[in-house]
């Protein structure tokens, strides 16, 4: 256990001159391409954007990464790393329900602000150093069951799951769900993490005939999955993408068979969006980064900086990680320009809704508005 800094020492991560933040991430392993958009092209991009403007009252913001792979042992490591010999002020954006959940007991031990972790199980509610960064599960579950079961009809549901604290958040989730509509999962099939082949499980599942067929389940998986459904002729299910993997990019890795694949979208088209946040994050990304493509991944790490900036700026000159969990919990009616006005409360929970898509010629059309999960 660290020691507390008392009244009038100095805090940690914050000089005069600079402000230190940090986080394990994806850099290797099945979510790369997501940590280092989120970081490197997310975080960073807003956060150059700031220091150029000339830091927040004053101070410039450094951060600082590792790699682990998407291995929850290997973000404990880094992460006390980060805190230890790094002297990070708050961790930021870090990704993926089970390493981010390995973390939590040590940041929370030592007081470290974790802000917007790239991940959604509700493990993370309610904790006083704690921020989601993505509309958690449970939101999204009441959201995806509500409209399929509300709007569209449908009664019969299957799940392909990851087996672990991300696909398992999700099926109980939806079993939940499912019961205040009087309804039960038809099929539920978990796939072990590591395996892409996933022909036993989708032959499995399509015995019981669901109408709808939830995907919970990282970008290679996903994709095999799709890719099967398509060689067998299964056509009598709605494939519906679950969580972090509802994005083109990822989607797009089963080609054709990509088509008609339907999710809930947490983020305003990062290409097409006239929305004045989303446009000025395309500038900065044209003017720092101009060979990137933008996508939904930075997008998600560069509001999370907008976050993180916008609570240092209200803490003042005095920013202490007291103030700025002070700070951030008064944000009411915050106007990002990327996402609905935002008003965090003691549930330290950064969003709360998302919209229906459908993949058509591989891009995401959006079916519905803004859908509420409150």
């Amino acid at each position: 256990m660290l020691a507390a800094a008392g009244p009038g020492a100095a805090q940690q991560g914050v000089t005069d001159a600079e402000i230190v933040l940090g986080c394990s991430n994806s850099f290797s392993g099945p979510l790369a391409y997501t940590g280092e958009q989120a970081t490197r092209f997310g975080v960073d991009l807003y956060l150059k954007v700031v220091n150029d403007a000339g830091g927040i009252n004053g101070r410039k913001v450094r951060t600082v990464y590792y790699d682990d792979g998407f291995k929850p042992q290997e973000a404990v490591a880094n992460t006390r790393k980060l805190v230890e010999q790094d002297k990070v002020f708050a961790v930021i954006a870090p990704q993926g329900t089970a390493p981010v959940s390995a973390t939590l007991e040590y940041l929370e031990e030592n007081k470290v602000p974790l802000l917007f972790p790239f991940q959604g199980s509700p493990i993370t509610r309610g904790k006083k150093y704690v921020f989601s960064g993505m509309t958690l599960y449970d939101r999204q579950s009441k959201m995806m069951i509500d409209y399929l079961v509300g709007q569209r009809k449908f009664k019969t549901f299957g799940v392909l799951y990851q087996d672990d604290d991300y696909g398992k958040a999700f099926l109980t989730a939806y079993e939940k769900d499912l019961a205040r509509h009087n309804l039960k999962i038809a099929a539920a099939e978990p796939v072990k993490r590591g395996v892409t082949d996933v022909s036993a499980q989708i032959a499995k599942l399509r015995a019981a005939s669901p109408q709808v067929t939830f995907l919970v389940l990282t970008p290679g998986p996903g994709a095999q999955a799709l890719k099967e459904r398509q060689k067998i002729g299964w056509t009598d299910t709605l494939m519906v993408s679950s969580g972090p993997l509802t994005d083109e990019k990822y989607l797009g890795l089963a080609g054709d068979a990509t088509e008609g694949v339907e999710g809930l979208s947490l983020w305003p088209d990062p290409l097409t969006s006239d929305l004045p946040g989303v446009k000025a994050y395309r500038a900065a990304m044209q003017k720092y980064f101009d060979k990137n493509e933008p996508n939904r991944y930075s997008l998600s790490g560069y509001f999370a900086a907008v976050l993180f900036v916008e609570g240092a700026r209200r803490a003042g000159r005095t920013l202490t990680r007291e103030t700025l969990i002070g700070a951030l919990e008064n944000v009411k009616n915050f106007d990002s320009g990327i996402l609905p006005p935002l008003t965090i409360g003691p549930d330290h929970e950064t969003q709360k809704q998302g919209f229906w898509v459908r993949v058509e010629k591989g891009r995401f059309k959006p079916l519905t508005d803004w859908l509420r999960s409150d």
